[in-house]
């Protein structure tokens, strides 16, 4: 069980302002939102492009906006979207993990551990892969430190196990100590979650290298050792 902390955190996974939205701006977003539920992405998107022009501060219709634009392939505008939703309403957090996917997509590294930085301190709990995403750039900055630490937080905080990248970066992160048991572990715990991802091959590698490294230290004599 999970304990989260009351008052301590400032990010909101509803934003405020647009529960502010006049009735006009709401009926689109509303409208937007329905047409999503029939997969109808464009009209979806007219809706809220509708929504905040009527209320350019209607946070939440600039995120689910920036979201259409990024599934398009549309990184540029999508950003922008994201930041249109942060600029009205700096506390509410799933902009954020957007640009942050962004960021890990294009492999901006100190973009990446900024965001996620910032993204964490507004909220500490609900998103557990924040802590994945600040992990994996620390990580590729060679701040392996900083790595673990949020890592380890990315573990507690993912109790159904929705993200293996999580045991993948863990077991990694375990081969820079030289704990191949423990990594070994991480690595096939990955491997059971996603099978047939594009890592897995690499995966399954790395797992055959670390067999080999645990067999020949194994096979040496005390006097070898």
């Amino acid at each position: 069980i999970l304990l989260h902390k009351e008052g301590t955190e400032a990010g909101t996974l509803v934003s405020t302002n647009s529960l502010a939205a006049p009735k006009d701006s709401r009926k689109a977003y509303d409208r937007g939102l329905q047409a999503l539920k029939k997969n109808k992405t464009d009209e979806a998107g007219r809706e809220f492009e509708k929504a905040v022009e009527l209320y350019p501060n209607h946070a939440e219709a600039w995120f689910e906006l920036g979201r259409i634009q990024a599934t398009r392939g549309q990184a540029s505008v999508a950003r922008q979207s994201f930041n249109a939703s942060i600029k009205a309403d700096p506390k509410f957090v799933s902009p954020y993990v957007q640009l942050a996917l962004l960021a890990m997509e294009s492999k901006q590294w100190p973009e990446l551990a900024d965001l996620t930085d910032h993204a964490m301190r507004l909220d500490s709990f609900d998103y557990p892969q924040l802590f994945l995403f600040n992990a994996v750039a620390n990580y590729n900055l060679h701040k392996f430190d900083l790595s673990e630490r949020s890592i380890k937080q990315a573990v507690r905080l993912d109790t159904q196990h929705r993200f293996p990248d999580i045991p993948r970066l863990s077991g990694l992160l375990l081969l820079q100590h030289k704990e191949y048991s423990a990594a070994a572990e991480q690595l096939r715990t990955y491997l059971k979650m996603s099978p047939d991802s594009e890592e897995a091959p690499a995966v399954r590698a790395q797992l055959r290298e670390i067999e080999r490294i645990t067999t020949q230290s194994a096979a040496k004599t005390p006097q070898d050792q």
